[in-house]
């Protein structure tokens, strides 16, 4: 959960810049929402010496909430990281895997040839699939949307964290093979012709520092913080309004071989009730393992009369 001073200014910027960009819009509804998110707090009570602890608030679990993309990362990193540990203590190699297409003036287009691509080459076509399942073990994958730099159009992409096990041999950097399978699987979602100028891009990127966890920990960061980075706020209103029409009800989140149902694990991490989340915690104080829980208001909760229980 998200200590009380991060959460309120999460909680500012909600109101100030996201809701009022969503009402400009005409998104009043997923504006209010938004605007609402965490403004209760769950406070435990030690049943022992009376402390107060912040025990958590009700979330709108909006995609475009700051509050829950922090969340949402946060949950990614409690799941994925010592899981990606575990995997290269057993020989494995971790590596960032982006792919694009060209930027599409229709997003819903972009989304469905986005989706189709990925299909075509991990589940699909029969040689792409078994060159796909060559080149990787397994691996988690995120759907972004932004607009192009140089285009001013949609950019949906791709983030990936993709194991790869050592003992099978072959090259770690495939971004030969990566980049034609991708390519063809594009052609086909976007019906385009073998002579048709090049329609996509691909990076692969080294994750090299374990030990010290920072670029483990920025590429979870980096791959399930948000659908949209928060400069959508930026754009016009009729674009903000097709970006949040067109992503409605789309599911962005998959894993795939070795980390088949993980994003199903990190969904119940954060579906998880303040009751099951009080069972891991005690009292810093007393060392009692018993709360009672009350609500109220958090923008009204004295900055000093609550305690954040220690991670």
């Amino acid at each position: 959960m998200l200590k009380i001073d991060d959460l309120r200014q999460k909680m500012g910027f909600n109101r100030s810049q996201i809701a009022p960009a969503l009402q400009a819009a005409g998104q009043d509804k997923l504006a209010e929402k938004i605007a609402q998110c965490a403004t209760v707090t769950e406070i435990a009570t030690c049943q022992g010496c009376g402390t107060k602890y912040y025990a958590g608030s009700g979330y709108c679990k909006s995609r475009f909430c700051s509050i829950c993309a922090k969340l949402r990362a946060m949950a990614w990193l409690a799941k994925l990281v010592p899981l990606l540990k575990e995997y290269v203590g057993r020989g494995y190699v971790v590596f960032m895997l982006n792919l694009t297409l060209k930027d599409q003036s229709d997003l819903e287009r972009g989304l469905t040839a986005l989706s189709d691509a990925w299909r075509y080459m991990t589940n699909g076509e029969k040689t792409s699939r078994a060159k796909f399942k060559q080149l990787n073990s397994g691996g988690v994958r995120s759907t972004e949307v932004k607009i192009g730099k140089r285009s001013g159009l949609w950019h949906p992409h791709i983030h990936a964290i993709v194991l790869y096990n050592l003992k099978r041999g072959g090259k770690v950097r495939q971004f030969e093979d990566y980049r034609d399978l991708w390519e063809r699987a594009v052609r086909s979602a976007l019906n385009c012709a073998a002579d048709a100028p090049k329609l996509s891009g691909v990076d692969i990127r080294a994750v090299k520092d374990y030990t010290g966890e920072n670029s483990l920990l920025s590429a979870v960061v980096e791959t399930f913080k948000y659908i949209a980075k928060f400069d959508w706020i930026e754009i016009a209103p009729e674009r903000v309004n097709e970006l949040v029409t067109k992503t409605k009800g789309k599911h962005f989140i998959s894993a795939w071989g070795v980390l088949y149902g993980l994003n199903k694990q990190v969904e119940e991490l954060l579906n998880r009730s303040t009751e099951e989340e009080l069972k891991q915690h005690v009292c810093t104080v007393c060392g009692c393992s018993e709360f009672e829980l009350e609500h109220a208001l958090t923008d009204i909760i004295p900055k000093s009369y609550l305690l954040d229980f220690p991670k």
